[in-house]
């Protein structure tokens, strides 16, 4: 039932780097972080074992596509820590899902999402689809029942401390009150 702890070993935190970086394009912010890799998820690994683990603050921009959106983008160093706890939560939560839940989910994506949508449509003539947003989901969902139906599953103190920490990161942004993003710089750096 999910009562594991999150692999937070030095190999695991590596693995995961490689997932993140996949498809990235390079950046400014990612070269810096990579300018030092090891140095940084050394660091990451000892700050996230020892409990010292602080969320930094979201660069935030306007993307205008179909609609207009603010996008909000934690740091590089961040984002590997986003990448450990989907790959963890995955693991607990994804055979809990219907089938058809396609979203941030492995072998699933919108391609495979319209063919089967397309199946279903050509299968039964009289079917329709219905495609439904919720304007700023995540910014309205309750923190406090969040962290609730985690605990449900996740027993262990120092997953959910992270958890806690990443959740309450993004609170603070809705809340205007971002903490200043954290350097990336190596020592030999200074």
């Amino acid at each position: 039932m999910g009562n594991s702890s999150i692999d937070l070993s030095l190999v695991n935190i590596w693995q995961n780097w490689f997932k993140f970086i996949k498809g990235k394009r390079k950046t400014k912010k990612l070269d810096r972080f990579s300018y030092c890799l090891e140095q940084n998820l050394e660091n990451l690994h000892f700050d996230l074992n020892s409990g010292r683990y602080k969320h930094g603050g979201y660069k935030k921009f306007i993307v205008t596509d179909n609609k207009r959106r603010q996008i909000s983008v934690a740091g590089v160093r961040d984002r590997v820590v986003h990448r450990l706890l989907y790959e963890y939560l995955n693991g607990i939560y994804d055979k809990t899902f219907i089938y058809d839940v396609w979203s941030c989910r492995k072998n699933k994506g919108l391609l495979a999402a319209i063919e089967r949508t397309q199946k279903f449509l050509n299968r039964h003539a009289d079917s329709f689809v219905w495609r439904a947003d919720i304007k700023k989901f995540f910014d309205n969902v309750d923190r406090q029942t969040l962290l609730k139906i985690l605990f449900l599953r996740i027993k262990d103190n120092k997953t959910m401390n992270i958890l806690k920490e990443v959740i309450a990161s993004y609170s603070a942004l809705i809340r205007e009150r971002v903490k200043a993003p954290r350097a990336e710089v190596c020592q030999s750096a200074i």
